[in-house]
């Protein structure tokens, strides 16, 4: 696996298919407005009211002045509602709570039920 910033992403699981619908929804939504990923990302984080300080990941001096630019950028409530609609997490509980190997077994206690189609 490649040691770039994409590779550790990819090996720690993050970069899978939910995290590669998101990139492509800010993506179209970029190209609607004539604007970068980035900036629509950050642009749609300061739209939340419950977001203090977004985090700018710039490593050169032409990301982080693309990045400052999205302090102008205003995304449509359509558009806001599209990126929120399909980064919305999952619940974690109880669905995925219980599905937990742990949990399995205090649940079950190892039992296992045989299922019939």
């Amino acid at each position: 696996m490649s040691a770039n910033r994409k590779g550790v992403i990819a090996s720690s699981g993050h970069l899978n298919r939910r995290a590669i619908e998101i990139a492509d929804e800010v993506r179209a939504v970029a190209e609607e407005v004539n604007s970068t990923p980035s900036r629509v990302a950050l642009a749609w984080t300061l739209a939340k009211p419950r977001v203090v300080s977004p985090i700018i990941g710039a490593r050169t001096l032409a990301q982080a002045e693309d990045n400052l630019e999205a302090l102008d950028l205003i995304l449509a409530p359509e558009q806001l509602e599209r990126l929120d609609r399909i980064s919305a997490p999952s619940p974690l509980f109880p669905g995925r709570f219980t599905q937990r190997p742990l949990v399995q077994q205090l649940i079950f206690g190892g039992a296992v039920v045989e299922r019939r189609d």
